[in-house]
């Protein structure tokens, strides 16, 4: 993505003649409204929330103030709210721990014709609806009696994929000599050896690679034992997934297969790898593979599109290219990848009247205004996620302004139709949009994005896109995979191709503990036998030593004490 200041990102249409909330003192006297938030850590524009104050308080002259707390993991969170310490009226969490604590009761139904950004502008593939009736699409929709569907307690925010952050440069430096012993990959030179990496990664051969030595001690996975259980699961069940013809259920059920023969054969396989990795990490791998602490990292797509960044340029602001870039790449292996989902939430108040509160209409508000096109872009700006928030295929700029944002980002043609084209590959995002099916074309001006938005002069360029001889509108973005650009838009958005195998993690429900005992047993296992035996000899060995010694010290002390009684 391409970075420019912007701090001060803020939607014109909501911002114009806005009064700041420092001059609060001077409206009516009526009491501040605090809405409070829990949320993942660096995961929002905190610009946004003076931004949404500052627009209720033009509107409606009244003191809404966001108070926002995060958390480093779903499990902290759950915890959070089970205590009950703290009452929050809005909540980010995964797909799983949704499933969770609406089953468990924890949560409210949403209201979504009180969410009109959201219902307008999510994408189709994840969230689609019928009059209103919601439905996320990769969801599990129906909890253990089938009596509610997920989608009528969840508004989606951020959604991506778990794969393969890496740096071939440094792999092949660092396991130089494992690579020149290697018969498949000595004959091989430096250029080729990195090709063929990539490719490894990117094939049905990807997670296996994980386990070779030829990257032993480059790599982290991830200290979260749904992650990395879903990187042993396809490790395991490789020939399953290669070869079945099961429909997309049945294998996203195997995905989620967590039965005790499961557990056990995935535990064994996650041991192997412990010992072929530099360490678990949960937040710092991004920065790692950066500062080149390590080469591989499993890693979300998120995170990946920020290491990518902040490989590329020597500066936060991402302006300034460094002399000596550190080139990552991001890959899903054929096999498939999770899928996750990060939604909000609202937790069910004891306190009945709390549903005609001013507290619950600005928490929806918050909710809506975070769904606006122009804070999607912000906060996809600022985390490198995907967001949920996509266009409405229509000519109005702000309908369009998320596609607008990618192709600004991501197309390297300069939108002319007589553009030769042909030395560019191309990358089919259409599923990630939604397309009216009865409109011939439509336009995206880019303009408006970078100069209004991005505060970036951008000569004139309007995209134009019309129905293909099957009578389908397809949005190509032109690239080139090896280039900066290139590698960040494969992290961004899966290819289309790839979307059948992405799997959805469901909540282990009564075999949740067993998954806990098994990754313990995993961070704690035994060490190797040769290990095992090396430490026992070492053992015998010095307490054979301090018990001969102590041996001879009696021995001599007693001789001493016979000595001194024949002097007598």
């Amino acid at each position: 993505m391409k970075k420019n200041s912007f701090s001060l990102l803020l939607v014109p249409f909501l911002l114009s003649g806005i009064t700041s909330c420092s001059n609060s003192e001077e409206s009516s006297g009526s009491d501040t409204i605090y809405v409070h938030v829990l949320n993942a850590e660096d995961y929002i524009d905190m610009s946004l929330l003076d931004t949404f104050s500052e627009m209720i308080y033009e509107r409606d002259g009244k003191n809404v103030s966001i108070i926002y707390d995060t958390y480093d993991t779903n499990e902290t969170m759950y915890n959070t709210l089970k205590t009950g310490k703290t009452t929050y009226d809005l909540i980010c969490c995964s797909e799983y721990m949704v499933q969770r604590l609406a089953n468990e009761g924890f949560l409210h139904t949403l209201d979504f014709s009180k969410l009109s950004n959201y219902t307008k502008y999510t994408t189709e593939f994840l969230h689609s609806f019928d009059d209103q009736n919601g439905k996320l699409n990769l969801l599990p929709v129906n909890n253990e009696e089938g009596s509610f569907t997920l989608a009528d307690y969840a508004a989606g925010y951020m959604w991506g994929t778990l794969g393969i952050l890496y740096n071939p440069d440094y792999v092949l430096s660092s396991n130089a000599k494992i690579f020149e012993n290697d018969e498949e990959w000595k004959n091989l030179g430096y250029e080729e050896r990195k090709e063929k990496i990539i490719e490894t990664f990117a094939s049905a051969d990807g997670y296996s690679f994980l386990w070779d030595e030829l990257i032993a001690g480059t790599q982290s996975i991830k200290d979260s034992m749904r992650d990395t259980y879903a990187i042993g699961n396809f490790e395991v069940f490789k020939d399953y997934y290669l070869e079945t013809n099961d429909s997309y259920e049945l294998r996203n059920e195997k995905f989620n297969d967590c039965s005790d023969e499961a557990i056990e054969l995935i535990k064994n396989k996650l041991i192997e790898l412990k010992s072929n990795i530099f360490g678990f990490e949960v937040d710092s791998g991004k920065n790692d593979i950066v500062t080149q602490k390590i080469g591989v990292n499993v890693a979300w797509s998120g995170d990946a599109v920020n290491s990518i960044n902040r490989g590329y340029y020597a500066d936060d602001d991402w302006t300034i290219p460094r002399e000596d870039p550190v080139e990552l790449y991001y890959s899903i292996p054929e096999i498939g990848a999770n899928v996750w989902m990060d939604c909000f939430a609202t937790p069910l108040q004891e306190n009945e009247s709390y549903y005609s509160s001013e507290e619950y209409k600005y928490t929806l508000e918050f909710l809506d205004f975070l769904s606006s096109p122009e804070s999607a872009i912000a906060n996809v700006y600022y985390n490198g996620y995907t967001s949920f928030i996509t266009s409405n295929s229509s000519s109005n700029e702000i309908d369009n302004a998320m596609l607008a944002y990618m192709l600004w980002s991501y197309d390297i043609s300069d939108g002319d139709e007589d553009e030769d084209l042909s030395s560019y590959e191309t990358y089919d995002i259409t599923p990630f949009f939604n397309i009216d099916e009865e409109i011939d074309s439509f336009s995206v001006d880019l303009s408006y994005v970078s100069e209004t938005l991005l505060e970036d002069e951008l000569d004139d360029r309007v995209f134009t896109f019309s129905k293909d001889e099957n009578g389908e509108i397809k949005i190509l973005i032109h690239y080139d995979p090896s280039s900066f650009e290139g590698r960040l838009l494969l992290a961004q958005y899966p290819e289309s191709s790839d979307v059948d195998t992405l799997y959805v993690m469901n909540d282990y429900g009564v075999q949740n503990d067993k998954i806990v005992s098994m990754w313990e047993d995993v961070k704690v296992n035994p060490l190797p036998l040769w290990i095992v035996i090396t430490l026992l000899a070492f053992v015998v060995c010095v307490l054979g030593y301090l018990g001969s010694y102590k041996l001879i010290r009696l021995y001599k002390l007693k001789r001493r004490k016979k000595l001194r009684s024949l002097n007598k």
